[in-house]
């Protein structure tokens, strides 16, 4: 989505500066307050109306299709989800978290491969979170062990896909888990975006998991926010559609359809009056 920022010291006239650029019904994303020099400087992040409307289209993501059909491997198989996303973003409970909560799979039956052979004590916390759920869990630590995983998990009708976090000093170990990823053909990969993260930081983190393709954002701690606000700059940022959200620990209850929140967070920053900003 097309955002820009427009700053001055007159918060009237840094608004009138983004409707002249971005319209009339220009969509404001964020407000902020800084000091410079001795100088109060208002920060105004806008985006076009239009831009934001395809970013409420994109929250209407298709529900997945579970009929088994012909697979990009050659053969007849399940439906495969793919999570990524950094280190400690929680991909491993997520992955739980999709195949038991109402909002995900429950009532299909779900297997579980993991990729993540390279964290310590990885093996140890899929192992321990699908043993207590009864889940088939699968583990594949190069692109023929995929292959056999998957034809393992065959009876299932979704297979939840778990990958490691991106380390920037293993670039041999990024590049081996993200070729068995592709060897895994997922139907979607969803990016896991924390929902702390500043909007700002949003495209850099699309960028380093660009190889993997992502067709889908999913916002992670969502609880540790202290309002939802920045959940619809996110969205509209990310420029990817979004149906999960994760909001706590509790692998049955803290998955969500993020559409109702982001909706909400989205209508909150729209307007076309000048926006109040706390000096």
């Amino acid at each position: 989505m097309r955002s820009e920022t427009f700053s001055g010291s007159d918060l009237r006239s840094v608004f009138e500066h983004a409707r002249a650029v971005l319209g009339d019904d220009v969509v404001i994303l964020r407000t902020d307050v800084n000091r410079r020099d001795g100088k109060t400087i208002f920060e105004l992040t806008a985006a076009p109306p239009e831009d934001v409307e395809a970013v409420r289209r994109r929250l209407h993501a298709p529900v997945p299709r579970f009929a088994r059909g012909p697979r990009g491997r050659g053969d007849i198989g399940p439906f495969v989800v793919a999570l990524v996303g950094p280190t400690g973003v929680g991909k491993t409970t997520t992955a739980t978290k999709l195949a038991l909560a109402a909002s995900g799979f429950r009532n299909r039956k779900v297997g579980v491969l993991t990729l993540d052979t390279f964290r310590v004590g990885a093996l140890e916390q899929i192992g321990e979170l699908t043993g207590l759920s009864g889940l088939a869990l699968e583990v594949a630590s190069d692109s023929k062990g995929v292959l056999r995983a998957l034809a393992r998990l065959d009876a299932c009708d979704v297979v939840v896909v778990d990958t490691p976090g991106r380390s920037p000093r293993a670039h041999d170990l990024n590049t081996m888990w993200r070729s068995m990823l592709q060897v895994a053909s997922p139907d979607e990969t969803h990016l896991l975006i924390p929902a702390t993260l500043r909007p700002t930081l949003v495209p850099q983190l699309r960028a380093e998991y660009a190889t993997c393709r992502p067709t889908h954002m999913l916002l992670a701690k969502v609880d540790e926010l202290s309002d939802h606000a920045s959940l619809g700059e996110i969205a509209a940022v990310a420029d990817l559609p979004v149906r999960w959200l994760t909001a706590g620990q509790d692998v049955v209850r803290d998955l969500d359809l993020a559409r109702g929140p982001v909706l909400s967070a989205l209508a909150s920053v729209r307007g076309t009056t000048t926006p109040e900003v706390a000096a």
